[in-house]
């Protein structure tokens, strides 16, 4: 009985070994929800589940893999079934995101039988949260910047019309008056002193 017993687990543990060598896991491909898409919309989830990322499950037509979404914030969450489609390897799922937000989403790739038989190969794989409804994805929305601090009313006058006050050039034009008015008195100096005393007649 106890030879029997060993037979048995050791048939078991090559069964389990042959199994795993043979691919017991699957890959799953899915684009992402498109860009836009809002609450009630219908994403429908196109499914790409291959056993070891090569071939179809081995009961692809019996496979019922679903996908999962989970809001962020709430941690609301709906299961969605797929269906199989012509291709044995490609899945369909009609999800619809009930509010808006950052959810994430998942897929169970139904990966449970092999002929028939259970199998432990089925795996849950996650992708990136999407943005639902124009809300960001992964967190909360950003905070509005602070609206900038009012400009002073005379600098930002003369700033935006170019019309400040010409001091520059009322400078510049004193200057002058000042050189030519200097220059004009010593000329009248240096001619009174060729001259010589002016003589008054009578």
């Amino acid at each position: 009985m106890r030879r029997l017993l060993i037979v048995v687990i050791a048939a078991g543990a090559l069964i389990q070994a042959g199994t795993a060598s043979a691919g017991c896991w699957a890959t799953v491909g899915l684009a992402p929800p498109p860009d836009g898409i809002g609450p009630g919309d219908t994403w429908t989830a196109r499914m790409t589940v291959l056993q070891h990322g090569r071939t179809p499950l081995p009961d692809a037509k019996t496979a019922r893999p679903t996908l999962t979404i989970r809001n962020e914030a709430t941690g609301g969450q709906r299961t969605f079934v797929a269906r199989p489609t012509a291709d044995p390897t490609v899945f369909t799922a009609s999800v619809v995101f009930p509010s808006a937000g950052s959810w994430n989403y998942e897929v169970f790739d139904g990966f449970t039988t092999w002929q028939g038989e259970p199998a432990p190969c089925a795996q849950t794989h996650t992708f990136s949260a999407v943005a639902v409804g124009g809300a960001p994805a992964g967190g909360e929305p950003p905070a509005p910047a602070p609206a900038p601090a009012p400009a002073d009313p005379i600098i930002a006058s003369a700033e935006s019309s170019g019309e400040g006050f010409p001091v520059w050039p009322v400078v510049a034009g004193a200057l002058a008056a000042l050189a030519a008015f200097a220059l004009g008195a010593g000329i009248v100096r240096k001619r009174r002193a060729g001259r010589g005393p002016e003589v008054a007649v009578r």
